[in-house]
């Protein structure tokens, strides 16, 4: 079995980027970013998701 370069998988939160943004490396940049758009195509706007998820949390510690 090969010892070929197989990139590590990174959880894409906010310290992944910003590391790669601080690092300065171009490819470890583009790979990053290739990375996120990978991530948003499996499952979508986490971001967004999140907002509904605060706002039925609310709903139910109201009714509860």
């Amino acid at each position: 079995m090969s010892n070929a370069h197989v990139p590590h998988p990174r959880p894409m939160y906010m310290a992944t980027m910003t590391e790669a943004i601080a690092g300065g490396d171009l490819s470890t940049m583009k790979q990053v970013a290739a990375e996120a758009e990978q991530h948003l195509a499996a499952y979508g706007d986490v971001s967004g998701l999140l907002q509904l998820l605060k706002v039925e949390i609310a709903k139910a510690e109201a009714k509860g």
